[in-house]
């Protein structure tokens, strides 16, 4: 399949216009052609239709090539017109070229066609794109600008590490009054200190090694002096001609803020379960055995689980001897504190807590302050250990003892850690009075029942649901008031079902293995997420915490579970995880997107990200084309579900009605919309969604996703795709001035010539074609004669005039085929293909004549004349292409050493370099 070209051929014999057309097919293009032999005709067809190239007779009945060309000028149209006659003659093709055609071709020379019409059509693109680059230009700015002011992002540029433009949505985040309060201060002022290395690293990497910075999450500091959570990013930019940094902020502070939340809702529902654990195994241990000093040792390794300490020690008073006894010692050793010492009553910390009766912290980097109120602090003090936390010991209403903690840490411990203590202290004490009053049965059972009564009322009024469960049949033994309410049963419901029963059925497994391990005593508790069902069917979100019980020597009969309701918790965490996620792809693909400049690349990387991004079956991507007002689709990514017709009209189909709206649509049921486009039957998909590619107020195309499943997209799925749709049209708009960017970079910003290195792109691609192809090609290199002395007397702008009027003049005296250039100063370059030096010296010397008669007005430096109109000449080397030229620089050169022949001959003259052979095509006649 060769290159689509719509041609329109004015020949008034059919089988001519086949041969061209079969030229072209053979030269690799795909031709589809009218032919037209009269001015009605002609002028209908330029009417009607759009051409890529016309091609023309000379000589026709009635009807001439040059009448042709003048009716097709009036048209304005930028399409290449190349006449192509059997008429042989210099003269008849100087004619047609003054007249306007792009080249003349023999009808016996037709293989010069293919490589005309493929220079033409790349010259006639170039001006297109030229003539857009320059509308772009000159709105690009403001509309970037017009974005980014409307931007919800925080969007900053600083140079040089200050900040040097602010959006609206910066100097919110800031807090910010106006710009000025921010414009040319020093980024690292609004950035904590541990953070300015990582800063100013950054920002030489975008600013000075020009690389995109990924995304981070850090601080920024508000002008009020308050720290901001954001997600940080930034990429290379150029600031009114400077090396800058565009930097994109997020405050993220809202998700911080849920998701530490979540995280200490967690943490306080594992806790709650370890600490109901650790109570019930103390409770265990208390009513399991009456040996006194098996519960101090069991009770000491399960309260560490929750207090951390050094040493533990359990004082027991006796208020008639004023002395306490050290029952029970654990952890570190200290001299005349072990186990059985007596130790002084009055004046000591204990003492202080009996008398409070509750418990106290005393903790400090300089305990020593605490010796004159406590003097037998001493040993302790030695030892090292700098915080001490006691709770008294209540058996009824008489103090029997104090618990204490001590841990070699400053400040180790908290009111949290108090509470702890004090209902720690509350189990072990009734433990401690049943055995000094074991004698006293009655006492005993009392003591056991208030426990149970104080455990009871714990169980009953706990602010999260609480259940024992039936090790062997899963049932419930009891439940407290709040698993009931979460539940919507009564206990007495809960104890007739199993825990299954308000299990949701898909979350049966997930702890199968878990208690297992429990069951046998690998682990003592666990935690799990998981659902429950409520009587009346809602979904609940729990977090379970569960704990085995059991008597020694005996296998575990029940568990202990901790139930906290985390619905809430759990679709708000969901939700920021998937926006997060969503906002995240779009950020990360924004940056990608707008590091690809090569435009053909960058729109095979929006539609395969977008696929990535929504899912589906395949990706279109339509760009608009104003000359034919219809939109193109110029790159998909997928498979199937691929449309014959490459073009939408306005209104047609999903893509032209959101052309037409300028909205994203959804249509979960294509083949139902009514307005679908029903001539195409073959591979219709069943579901379709699209969103139009939009800079600003101009419309740039659509991006569309189609699948083939029905009802595969949501809204979210639209609203999604908006705003990717909004990232790619910044990364095309930025691929399109790029490459407009290129292309000035090739132009003389003062003559509107080729520059030196633009002419040697395009020279060098002429030198090749006529070196391929055996055709004539001529350098014209020229220089004004005492130029200096014109930027001495009249001034350097006066000079730039002169240049100025120059280039005009070449640009008038050639051809569109012909290759003109700035050479360097003020000297000028003409290349002239398919031109042999007999034409190529007629071309210098008109030249010349139009140099030696342009006048620039122009005032004396020195003003000592009036203003006058002063006159320059040139001097001109021509060249021709001879076998042994090597390169256009070899050409090049020779037509330097004509003109520099020219100058020593006196000047304003035109000089040809003398080769020992014949110019190419010369000996063929052109």
């Amino acid at each position: 399949m060769g290159i689509p070209i719509r041609l329109l051929i004015i020949e008034d014999s059919e089988v001519d216009a086949l041969l061209l057309s079969l030229e072209l097919q053979q030269g690799g293009f795909d031709p589809v052609h009218e032919r037209v032999e009269t001015a009605a005709d002609l002028h209908a067809a330029l009417r009607e239709k759009s051409w890529d190239v016309i091609l023309c007779d000379y000589h026709l009945p009635g009807f001439n090539g040059l009448e042709a060309l003048a009716l097709f000028r009036k048209t304005d149209l930028d399409v290449p017109f190349i006449v192509v006659s059997g008429m042989a003659g210099e003269a008849v093709a100087v004619e047609v070229m003054k007249a306007g055609a792009n080249d003349y071709i023999l009808k016996d020379h037709l293989q010069r066609l293919v490589p005309t019409v493929e220079r033409e059509l790349r010259e006639s693109a170039l001006r297109r794109e030229y003539r857009r680059t320059e509308r772009a230009l000159r709105d690009g700015e403001r509309k970037f600008r017009l974005l980014v002011e409307n931007a919800p992002e925080a969007i900053f540029v600083h140079v040089d590490g200050c900040f040097t433009y602010l959006n609206p949505a910066s100097l919110r985040l800031f807090g910010a009054p106006a710009a000025k309060s921010l414009l040319g201060r020093p980024l690292l002022d609004l950035i904590p200190e541990s953070y300015r290395e990582i800063v100013r690293n950054r920002m030489h990497l975008s600013s000075v090694e020009r690389k995109i910075v990924g995304r981070v999450e850090m601080p920024y500091l508000r002008l009020d002096g308050a720290e901001v959570d954001v997600e940080v990013s930034a990429v290379p930019f150029t600031y009114e001609n400077k090396n800058a940094g565009l930097v994109f902020l997020r405050d993220i502070s809202e998700r911080k803020r849920a998701e530490e939340e979540t995280l200490r809702s967690r943490e306080s529902a594992e806790r709650l379960a370890q600490e109901m654990a650790v109570f019930a195994e103390i409770g265990r241990i208390i009513g399991a055995t009456l040996d006194i000093e098996e519960v101090y040792e069991r009770f000491a390794a399960e309260a560490k689980k929750l207090i951390r300490f050094d040493n533990l020690m359990v004082n027991l008073t006796d208020a008639r001897e004023n002395h306490l006894l050290i029952a029970h010692v654990s952890g570190m050793d200290i001299p005349l504190r072990r186990q059985g010492d007596r130790i002084p009553f009055r004046k000591s910390f204990c003492e202080a807590v009996a008398i409070n009766r509750k418990g106290m912290i005393l903790q400090s980097e300089n305990p020593e302050a605490f010796i004159p109120q406590f003097p037998h602090l001493v040993q302790v003090t030695k030892a090292g250990l700098l915080s001490t936390m006691a709770v008294p010991l209540i058996s009824g209403d008489r103090v029997i003892g104090a618990l204490v903690f001590r841990s070699k840490a400053a400040k180790a411990y908290r009111d949290r850690d108090l509470a702890l203590a004090e209902r720690i202290g509350d189990q072990i004490a009734g433990a401690i009075a049943n055995a000094q009053l074991f004698a006293d049965l009655h006492r005993v059972q009392a003591s056991l029942r208030e426990s149970e009564t104080r455990l009871r009322v714990i169980f009953d009024q706990a602010a999260v649901g609480v259940a024992e469960i039936d090790v062997r049949t899963g049932r419930y033994l009891s439940a407290n008031r709040r698993l009931c309410d979460m539940l919507g049963r009564t206990e007495r419901e809960l104890q007739d079902i199993d825990f299954l029963a308000v299990t949701h059925p898909e979350d049966h497994h997930i702890h199968k293995e878990q208690i297992a391990r429990l069951v046998a005593g690998e682990i003592k508790h666990f935690s799990i997420e998981k659902r429950y069902l409520r009587k009346d069917g809602e979904v609940l979100w729990v977090n379970l915490a569960i704990s085995s019980l059991w008597e020694p020597g005996k296998k575990p009969d029940r568990n202990l579970i901790v139930v906290q309701d985390i619905t809430e918790a759990k679709v708000m965490r969901e939700e920021i995880e998937r926006r997060s996620r969503q906002l995240t792809a779009l950020h990360e693909m924004s940056l990608d997107l707008t590091a690809e400049l090569d435009i053909n690349a960058l729109l095979q990387a929006v539609t395969r990200r977008a696929l990535d991004l929504i899912g589906g079956t395949t990706c279109n991507c339509y760009l608009y084309q104003p000359q034919e007002d219809w939109v193109a689709r110029i790159v998909r990514s997928g498979k199937g579900l691929i449309s014959r017709k490459t073009t939408r009209q306005r209104g047609e189909g999903l893509v032209g009605v959101i052309w037409e709206t300028g909205k994203p649509l959804l249509v979960n049921d294509y083949p139902a919309w009514p307005a679908r486009i029903k001539r195409f039957s073959a591979g219709v998909p069943q579901a379709m969604i699209g969103a139009p590619i939009r800079w600003g107020g101009e419309f740039l195309g659509v991006l569309n996703i189609m699948a083939t499943e029905k009802n595969r997209f949501t809204q979210t799925d639209v609203d999604t795709l908006e705003m990717f749709a909004t990232q790619a049209a910044i990364a095309i708009r930025n691929a399109r001035l790029y490459k407009q960017v290129e292309q000035t970079a090739i132009t003389d910003a003062l003559t509107g010539l080729f520059n030196r290195r633009g002419f040697l792109d395009l020279g060098e691609r002429e030198f090749d074609r006529a070196m391929r192809f055996n055709r004539p090609l001529a350098a014209l290199l020229f220089d004004i004669d005492h130029f200096k002395d014109v930027n001495d007397r009249f001034g350097h702008q006066t000079g730039d005039e002169v240049l100025k009027a120059l280039a005009d003049g070449l640009c008038r005296n050639s051809r569109a085929i012909d290759v003109a250039g700035r050479y360097g100063g003020e000297e000028f370059v003409l290349l002239l293909p398919d031109t042999l030096p007999a034409k190529a010296i007629q071309t210098a010397e008109r030249l010349r004549q139009s140099i030696a008669d342009i006048r620039v007005p122009a005032v004396p430096l020195d003003g000592a004349l009036p203003e006058r109109a002063i006159q320059v000449t040139a001097s001109i080397g021509v060249a021709a292409l001879t076998p042994e030229a090597r390169d256009l620089a070899f050409l090049i050169d020779r037509a330097d050493q004509a003109q520099y022949r020219a100058k020593r001959a006196g000047r304003n003259r035109v000089c040809l370099w003398e080769a020992k052979e014949r110019a190419i095509g010369e000996e063929t006649g052109g």
